[in-house]
């Protein structure tokens, strides 16, 4: 929590001093952005494509990186160039030459000032819109007393100053047009203010991440040291009465089971603890099990993050500060695969499906009993940890995120039309129930490699196609994309294919970042053994390849490059048939209505991971053959779609033994109907 953002304010060294955050306070430059647009379903009318961004806390990274530059970035990718501005660097007149006319103005928790104003009326008067965002309940100052805001107790703040810093807050919010939050029950404030709230979630970015796999895996190779770690990122000792609400269960934990540690943090500089144990007796003579660590900066705290077997973020529940609070907590543990333990406060009701992605705990009996069930099961902590990344990893991620500010640029922006299009899309989706893949256990049979996330994975589901697989994973090797990352899982064959692919990735396994040969439990058919390969792989961008089929040398890099330059969820290439029939399919333009007709999209096509992971993966059941037609099924339920590529760069296999022919052609009456079913708005026919 960060009370005072102006630099020349003078309660704000004795905020900084307090180590009012675990990410370190940094400058910053002005920036300014311009991307390639990325076309974007429902996108925003082709009015003036400039918006300017104005932060009132810029120099405390974790605040501005979430609400201003993630917002900078997602709006660039959707053709906007914008410009982001401290507030204390804001020059009206300068300002109004270089950016006469912008579309929209950003400004986040900036104070209102004679600046502000003169700016905000002459961009206004030019026809801008003005979005106020803000991301804590720091807009109404009859809130601003010790007995809601523990910061202001813990850090001995007048309350007359709060009062008089949030009256400001809330004079800017009355100058905007919207306020952009992102929680309900901020909304619900902002609503109160006689404003329009729309939200953006708080999310994470390609770095990130890049960045928690990376040490998710490095900290598989570390040797274990029997040891339990239950983490608590706490920022600063403005969390002190919110920490209050799990502190009884989580020493009980601790006596209960001496392997078991509490990790709080320690602020880097003035080694001053950002957790004041002192006001907790049930500590008492548990101190060598508490571990310290420095606080660290965001883009490290992953590493910090990885470290945990299981998060804790309790709030006090009914508390309207606690409950307008972000769920960010949980998506930076899932990043990681940790489980995550939380109060029940509206954001986190809405993010954790209780005992499937994470718990939620109301009372102290819940917090004892599902930390207790966490720390003696590592198979459930790994269970719960990867529910959770699967969930967030759309949801929270750029495209997610990029998917909702394209509905709040055309709320804000578009006519009454597609406005009204925008807010009934957002509906939608929060209506939507979530879908997670089903992945079966599968054993590490081999894996070499270094702990680098590739661009792409190439996923190959392996059963009794020995005689095929040395030429496929040929292929694979041949590419001209240096960066890939290779995943073969067996799917219990009964013939040499096992062998094959281990004997193969021993003398190949160098050519990539990673390979790594899996070998299900026992044996579950096409569609989940492929969900295994894409859990496992830790590429953004996979492709699933067929034991029996081949790829060009061009083709992972010209799928990508086509993925990378469009908001597309999948790109696919024209098929060269081979073996038995040497026809070509040409990659045909996404159309979903062609697409209730019958499917004309192969399997072999480059798919964004979190967009898999948000349908549900590929399902198991009565569609024989045809588990890539309902994947797509579900991309047109979703609003994903896949962009076609001209070039004939995957190689079908046509074959007596294949599946189309051994099992979909024999039963297409009850494949339909089992598709159909699942889909109504299919019209496909077995005939």
């Amino acid at each position: 929590m960060r009370l005072f953002p102006r630099r020349d304010h003078p309660l704000r060294k004795a905020v900084r001093n307090s180590g009012a955050t675990l990410i370190q306070a940094v400058g910053l430059k002005r920036l300014r952005r311009k991307a390639k647009p990325v076309a974007e379903a429902g996108s925003v009318h082709d009015g003036a494509r400039h918006v300017v961004c104005i932060s009132g806390e810029p120099r405390f990274l974790a605040g501005h990186m979430y609400r201003v530059e993630r917002f900078a970035r997602s709006v660039s990718e959707l053709g906007y160039s914008v410009d982001i501005v401290p507030v204390d660097a804001l020059n009206a007149d300068w300002w109004m030459r270089k950016v006469p006319s912008p579309a929209v103005v950003l400004i986040w928790r900036a104070a209102w000032n004679r600046t502000l104003r003169e700016a905000v009326s002459a961009w206004r008067g030019r026809g801008a819109r003005i979005l106020f965002d803000v991301d804590d309940y720091m807009f109404d100052p009859d809130l601003a007393k010790a007995a809601i805001i523990d910061g202001i107790r813990s850090q001995k703040i007048a309350e007359q100053d709060v009062v008089e810093h949030y009256a400001k807050i809330r004079e800017t919010l009355t100058w905007a047009d919207a306020c952009v939050v992102p929680t309900v029950e901020l909304a619900k404030g902002i609503e109160l203010c006689d404003r329009p709230a729309l939200i953006s979630v708080n999310g994470f970015d390609a770095d990130t991440y890049r960045v928690s796999r990376e040490a998710v895996l490095r900290r598989r190779l570390d040797l274990s040291d029997g040891l339990v770690r239950i983490g608590y990122a706490s920022g600063s000792r403005t969390h002190q009465r919110d920490f209050g609400v799990a502190a009884p269960a989580v020493a009980r934990v601790l006596r209960e089971r001496p392997e078991c540690r509490l990790v709080l943090f320690r602020d880097a500089r003035s080694g001053r603890e950002l957790l004041d144990l002192g006001e907790f007796p049930d500590f008492a003579g548990l101190e060598e099990q508490v571990e310290w660590r420095a606080a660290t900066s965001l883009t490290r705290l992953p590493e910090e993050l990885a470290r945990f077997d299981v998060n804790i973020a309790p709030l006090e529940v009914g508390n309207v500060y606690c409950e307008a609070k972000s769920e960010l907590k949980y998506f930076e543990a899932a990043l990681v695969g940790v489980p995550t333990v939380a109060s029940p406060t509206q954001p986190f009701r809405e993010a954790i499906v209780d005992g499937v992605t994470g718990y939620l705990a109301d009372n102290s009996a819940d917090w004892h009993r599902t930390l207790d069930a966490l720390v003696a099961d590592a198979g459930l902590r790994s269970q719960i940890g990867q529910a959770a990344l699967h969930h967030v990893l759309h949801r929270y991620g750029p495209d997610g995120r990029r998917q909702r500010l394209a509905s709040v640029m055309g709320r804000v922006l578009g006519t009454a039309a597609e406005s009204t299009s925008a807010f009934r899309l957002e509906c939608l989706e929060r209506a939507a129930d979530v879908r997670l893949p089903q992945v079966p256990e599968a054993e590490v049979l081999h894996r070499q490699g270094d702990t680098g996330i590739a661009k792409v994975a190439v996923v190959v589901p392996l059963y009794n196609y020995a005689s095929f697989l040395v030429e496929t994973l040929n292929s694979v090797k041949k590419q001209t994309l240096d960066s890939i990352e290779l995943v073969v899982v067996d799917d219990c064959s009964t013939d040499t294919s096992a062998k094959v692919a281990m004997d193969w990735i021993e003398r190949n396994g160098r050519r990539f970042v990673s390979a790594t040969l899996l070998r299900n439990a026992q044996n579950q058919g096409l569609p989940l053994t492929r969900n295994v390969g894409f859990a496992h792989a830790e590429a953004p961008f996979i492709f699933p390849l067929d034991a029996d089929n081949t790829i060009d040398p061009r083709c992972l890099w010209l799928l990508l490059e086509r993925m990378l330059n469009s908001g597309c969820s999948a790109a696919h290439p024209t098929l060269q048939r081979f073996g038995k029939c040497s026809m070509r399919h040409a990659a045909q333009p996404w159309s979903p209505d062609r697409l209730r007709r019958g499917n004309y999209i192969d399997a072999m096509a480059l798919i964004r991971k979190s967009a898999w992971a948000h349908v549900g993966g590929y399902t198991k059941g009565g569609f024989v053959g045809w588990e890539d037609y309902e994947l797509w099924c579900k991309f047109v339920e979703a609003g994903f779609w896949s962009d076609p590529v001209p070039d004939a760069v995957a190689g079908y296999r046509v074959h007596g033994a294949s599946m189309l022919d051994t099992q979909t052609n024999k039963s297409k009456q009850s494949v339909v109907d089992a598709i159909r079913a699942e889909h109504p708005w299919l019209t496909v026919q077995a005939a």
